[in-house]
């Protein structure tokens, strides 16, 4: 466990860095890595109105020199057992509460860290745009690296092994594809690795290929509708389909005043990636939907900020 430990905390580290020196460059430098985009192609509209689709993130970073709090929340069940008109649908219960600070440290290079109500869990992450999808489709799409480390404080019980601190950290790297194919839809695929340090029953993998995608449909000026759903490559998982389910969300978005809205609906308690990715045990068709929402409010920092 010890070398799975310090093997991923080198990897996380490693990519930090990584990132952090990418963002260090000049921009021609970074486009110029297929050396075809003209200086005269411009870049398309973001493709997302927010860092968020409904469960997972979207291309888009965090505006230079701007820190954004964020506030995240997950009701109980609508339905089934655990919901009905006896729990407001809901309502009357907090499956999950997120409270997060995210920093754009440049226009490129996003970082935050929250706190979940799930298991008390604290991460933090760093997200690299790399590209940005130009008007004249000399660049087809936009794409962003995303890493994060999650720790849990809450200990076991018992002697078991998840008390040892290290087997209580997992982390999550992922590649953001996007595409706004016109002004109304965008779209977006994004395969990621989850790695875990510890699971309670050995026949579990530590190790989880993911697969997401998610869309932003635009209805009107101020309204969209989002979804997004994660498929976990598990044969734990496959052999277990009564009680694990895939992450979906679907929400709406509503802009007003500066500000934009998300009003989800998804069958995850958890917000943070390592928590929903592997342990989804809710179903839609059970009626086990959590609606939610998430508030955003954005401040300049520095001049910089301030005048942007």
């Amino acid at each position: 466990m010890q070398n799975s430990f310090l093997k991923n905390s080198f990897l996380f580290l490693g990519t930090f860095f990584f990132l952090a020196s990418l963002s260090a460059q000049a921009q021609d430098d970074l486009l110029a890595l297929a050396d075809t985009v003209p200086v005269k192609s411009t870049r398309s509209l973001p493709a997302f109105k927010t860092t968020r689709i409904v469960n997972g993130h979207s291309v888009e970073t965090v505006k230079a020199h701007h820190l954004d709090f964020r506030v995240t929340h997950h009701f109980g069940d609508i339905g089934g057992s655990a919901g009905g008109v006896h729990t407001m649908y809901g309502l009357d219960n907090a499956a999950d509460i997120r409270i997060a600070f995210e920093y754009g440290v440049t226009e490129r290079l996003t970082i935050g860290a929250g706190r979940s109500k799930i298991s008390e869990m604290v991460d933090a992450y760093l997200k690299y745009r790399l590209l940005y999808q130009t008007e004249d489709n000399k660049v087809p799409v936009s794409l962003t690296l995303f890493a994060n480390a999650a720790i849990t404080p809450q200990q076991a019980t018992d002697n078991s092994p998840y008390n040892n601190v290290a087997n209580r950290l997992s982390y999550v790297y992922q590649v953001l594809i996007a595409r706004r194919f016109n002004s109304r839809l965008s779209w977006q695929v994004m395969p990621a690795f989850f790695h875990r340090n510890f699971v309670f029953d050995p026949l579990d993998e530590n190790d989880l290929f993911v697969l997401g995608t998610g869309m932003r449909l635009k209805l009107t000026k101020r309204f969209a509708l989002l979804a997004d759903y994660y498929f976990i490559f598990s044969g734990y998982r496959m052999e277990r389909q009564d009680l694990y389910f895939p992450p979906l969300g679907l929400g709406v978005e509503i802009e007003t005043g500066g500000h934009v809205f998300h009003l989800t609906f998804t069958n995850n308690p958890a917000i943070v990636e390592n928590s929903y990715f592997a342990n989804s045990t809710d179903s839609w068709s059970k009626g086990q939907i959590k609606f939610g929402f998430n508030i955003s409010r954005t401040f300049g920092i520095g001049k910089k900020g301030r005048k942007s």
